[in-house]
């Protein structure tokens, strides 16, 4: 009896707990179709945010365009969760260079041609604290891109992103 009990509160416990954090576990929209506000609040975030898919690496990249945005990166982030990144948005193609100015973790970078193409990626680039401008070092493909992604620091061997990858995403 008093094990029937426990299976009882243990399902109860269960149950509460999906009820609390069921939007945390559905929002990758497999188990509930959006309602009418949720589908308004992807539209708004969709005008600063992507999801890039490139192999079998997918994130919610915030959309860098102007050059606030861009010059800032990541920096003011302390760290980034592991489905997240940034995607620099380039007017025409050309090779853009980056530097970890004052960036608080380490990333991939990940260089992407007009046609949606990887051409370079530059793996596991550590933050240089208390380095002035002048120090930094600064990472450039080895051909031009319109499109950079930055992701957290080993994701591009972890999903095994190759130069030569079609990237998915839509701005």
């Amino acid at each position: 009896m008093k094990k029937d009990l426990s299976v009882i509160g243990g399902l109860f416990l269960v149950v509460v707990g999906l009820i609390i954090f069921g939007n945390f576990f559905g929002t990758g929209g497999l188990l509930k179709s959006p309602s009418s506000n949720q589908a308004t609040a992807a539209a708004k975030i969709s005008r600063d945010s992507t999801i890039v898919s490139v192999g079998k690496l997918s994130v919610n990249a915030k959309i860098a365009s102007n050059v606030k945005d861009k010059k800032a990166g990541l920096s003011k982030y302390d760290s980034l969760p592991l489905d997240q990144g940034m995607l620099f948005v380039f007017d025409k193609s050309d090779v853009y260079t980056f530097w970890m100015k004052d960036m608080k973790f380490a990333i991939d970078i990940i260089w992407i041609d007009q046609n949606k193409k990887v051409v370079d990626i530059v793996k596991n680039v550590p933050p240089e604290p208390g380095k002035n401008d002048s120090q930094l070092k600064q990472y450039k493909p080895s051909t031009a891109s319109q499109y950079v992604l930055e992701v957290n620091a080993g994701l591009s061997d972890f999903n095994n992103v190759q130069v030569g990858d079609t990237v998915i995403f839509e701005l």
